[in-house]
């Protein structure tokens, strides 16, 4: 009994003891005790005779010490080491490998998910150079910062920014507080659907040392009689290339399944029914 409590003591110790085996090793033993046939234990617990036979008085450490993963137990500090950090599981792997590993990518980064879940680790998931850039980076964190997508969603999607943020941006890059006022500017000629405002816009972007923005104007002016069309009816093509995306969508699943006699009978409009 003094044996098997030092084992189960060491079941919580990652590379040592696989837990089903320590768990299947516990309930045959338990119900043997408790006098049940070896036929019933392996009813009960769902695996064949010859397990329970080989779990009811065996030796605990080799029949419940990991042996799959022995490979990577040999390098098990360094790769905890690596992953606190912030190294990516790709450069361990290949670092593991030049150190005499053998074995696959798969099993590699099998055993390092175990390791990251067990100690909590916060991995890297992009390739990362060395130990060092990866420190410097997280120093770099530290720091308060605007993300691309976020400064993206303030200027088309409305959503809110900080002014100490909005301040530092418009005068950091004038270029983006050009963008910001020509997307207010567009919007407000379909808002107010004024001629004269589609006109200014044009006449003001067209001189505008962003490119993007000049070669846009100018594609306003060139088509200048569908633009003002587009300002001055409120009426669009969108319910009709909703229904063609529609369309093509159902098209796309029957595809090699069935022919236009159903497809038409799925999307047309039958006043009969």
């Amino acid at each position: 009994m003094k044996a098997e409590k030092k084992g189960t003591e060491n079941v919580e110790s990652f590379s040592d003891f696989n837990e089903k085996c320590v768990q299947l090793f516990k309930a045959t033993n338990e119900y043997h005790a408790a006098g049940f046939s070896k036929r019933k234990i392996a009813r009960m617990l769902g695996v064949s005779r010859q397990t329970v036979i080989k779990y009811v008085g065996g030796d605990y450490q080799s029949l419940c010490q990991k042996k799959l993963r022995s490979g990577m137990d040999a390098y098990h500090d360094y790769i905890v080491k690596a992953l606190k950090a912030g190294m990516s599981r790709i450069d361990v792997y290949e670092n593991v490998v030049a150190k005499g590993f053998k074995g696959k990518r798969t099993s590699a980064y099998d055993y390092m998910n175990k390791l990251v879940t067990h100690y909590g680790l916060e991995i890297s998931m992009y390739k990362s150079s060395s130990e060092e850039a990866i420190q410097k980076r997280k120093s770099i964190e530290r720091f308060d910062y605007i993300t691309r997508a976020g400064l993206f969603k303030f200027l088309w999607m409305n959503s809110e920014l900080s002014p100490e943020h909005k301040d530092y941006v418009f005068k950091k890059y004038p270029q983006i507080y050009e963008l910001y006022v020509c997307i207010k500017e567009f919007r407000q000629i379909f808002d107010s659907t004024r001629m004269p405002l589609l006109y200014l816009f044009i006449e003001k972007y067209e001189q505008s040392e962003i490119k993007a923005l000049s070669t846009f104007s100018k594609g306003l002016g060139k088509d200048i009689e569908a633009v003002e069309n587009a300002v001055s009816c409120n009426l669009s093509n969108g319910f009709v290339e909703g229904m063609v995306s529609k369309l093509k969508m159902t098209k796309r699943i029957m595809y090699g399944r069935a022919r236009c006699a159903l497809l038409a009978a799925k999307m047309m409009y039958n006043a009969s029914r």
